[in-house]
C-alpha cells in the first residue's frame, strides 16, 4: 500500500512541475543568475583581498630586509672600529 501512496505522489508532483514549467524555469535561471552574480563578486573582492595581502606582505619582507641590512652595517662599522 505505501509504494502506491508514493507512486501517486510522485506522479502529482510530475504533473504539478509538468504544469509549471515555465515558472519553474525561470525560477531556476533568476537563481541561477543570482548564484553567478554573487560568485563573481567574491571573485573579485577575493582578487582585491589577495593584492592587499600580497602588498602587505612585500612591505614586511621589505622592512626586514632593511632591517638585516642596518644591522649588518653596525655589526662592520663596531669591527672596523675596534681595529
Amino acid at each position: 500500500m505505501l509504494p502506491f501512496i508514493a507512486g501517486v505522489a510522485a506522479g502529482a508532483v510530475a504533473v504539478v512541475a509538468y504544469n509549471n514549467n515555465k515558472e519553474i524555469r525561470k525560477s531556476v535561471n533568476s537563481g541561477a543568475k543570482k548564484a553567478k552574480q554573487f560568485a563573481e563578486e567574491g571573485f573579485e573582492k577575493t582578487k582585491e583581498l589577495t593584492k592587499d595581502v600580497k602588498a602587505t606582505v612585500s612591505e614586511k619582507v621589505e622592512s626586514i630586509k632593511s632591517k638585516k641590512k642596518e644591522e649588518t652595517t653596525e655589526e662592520k662599522g663596531e669591527i672596523i672600529n675596534d681595529n
